[in-house]
Formats: C-alpha cells, sequence, structure tokens
C-alpha cells in the first residue's frame, strides 16, 4: 500500500500553464513526492494512471473514462495493484456549469456520496487566477475538503482528510487527480 493512501493531508502540485498535457505531484507536507501522474493532452477518451514516482514504473491507481468526450460522463477507479474496481464518480453535468458536482459511487454503481465544488466555476473558468475550494459529502461522515492555494504558476492544492475518516484514500487521491486533470483541461 502506498504511503499516499495512509496520509490524512498531502498537496497536489501542478503547473499552472500545460501546453502538451500535465503532471501532477502528490507530496507530503515536507516536500517529499509519495506519488505522481502525467495526463496526455487532447486525449478523446480519459485514461489516467497514478503512479509511485515520477519513473511511471509502479502504477497505483487508473482511472478511466466510459466514454469519449461525454461531458457527464462517469469514471471508473481502479486500483492498478490488485485490480479492485473502487468505485466510479459520475459528473453532473448540469449542476457543474455553475459548480462542479460529481456523485460517487461504489463498486457495485450505488451512489453514496458527492464531490462538490464551493467556488463559482463559471467564474474560475474565465479568471483562472481563482482558487477553487471543493468537498466530500458522506452522509454521517465529516466533510474532507481539497482548497486551491494562489499562485499564478503553480497550482498546489491542499487535501485534508479528517482523522479515521471512512472514505477510501484511493478513492480520496483518485477524485483529487481527477478534478486536477479536468480543471487543467478547462482553465
Amino acid at each position: 500500500m502506498s504511503q499516499l493512501f495512509a496520509m490524512d493531508r498531502y498537496l497536489i502540485r501542478t503547473k499552472f500553464l500545460r501546453i502538451f498535457g500535465g503532471a501532477f505531484y502528490f507530496e507530503d507536507l515536507e516536500g517529499n513526492i509519495v506519488a505522481f501522474s502525467r495526463q496526455k493532452r487532447f486525449k478523446l477518451k480519459e485514461d489516467i494512471v497514478m503512479y509511485t514516482d515520477e519513473s511511471c514504473t509502479v502504477p497505483l491507481v487508473q482511472i478511466k473514462a466510459r466514454s469519449i468526450m461525454d461531458l457527464g460522463t462517469t469514471y471508473d477507479m481502479i486500483d492498478s495493484q490488485t485490480g479492485v474496481h473502487l468505485g466510479s464518480a459520475k459528473r453532473n453535468f448540469m449542476k457543474s456549469i455553475l459548480k462542479d458536482s460529481w456523485t460517487l459511487n461504489d463498486a457495485s454503481g450505488n451512489p453514496y456520496g458527492q464531490f462538490v465544488e464551493d467556488s463559482i466555476a463559471i467564474l474560475r473558468r474565465f479568471v483562472p487566477f481563482i482558487p477553487a475550494k471543493y468537498h466530500f459529502e458522506v452522509q454521517g461522515q465529516q466533510e474532507i475538503l481539497m482548497q486551491q492555494r494562489f499562485n499564478p504558476i503553480i497550482r498546489r492544492t491542499d487535501v485534508m482528510i479528517p482523522p479515521g475518516h471512512p472514505l477510501d484514500r484511493r478513492v480520496v487521491a483518485a477524485m483529487a487527480l481527477l478534478s486536477s486533470a479536468i480543471e487543467g483541461r478547462q482553465g
């Protein structure tokens, strides 16, 4: 199991301007890389893999879109080490026009939570320097928070998980990566 999946707080760092795709560095609070992902630009169907490091030799989690360029598509999250389907996230397209909104589903396709933007997405798309804020809503549990720091060159996003939160940390990391990748494509 990766160190990332045992952490209650980490950062995702990526360069703001990406011409040929994005590189996402998952770092502990001391700046050590604990996971890495690279996204190719101009892909018709998303297939994002998170690795242990920049060598991209040990995959951790894979995120696969079910359809090509569908604005409300469902993304499957798979543990690359075991092949276990962790669940899926479906983008709620109409709600996402104003604020990004996703439904989280378990491995059987049953909804159990939401991943929701707290900032105004439509405004951020036109003024890309406005930091984004998100939270995970799982009934009966404290919220997991994601918040960007303002920096015009490098995007840093804090991921804060309440200690002992029962949501699978692989799902949290996959959603943080998916959100960052899609946001980078829109911005």
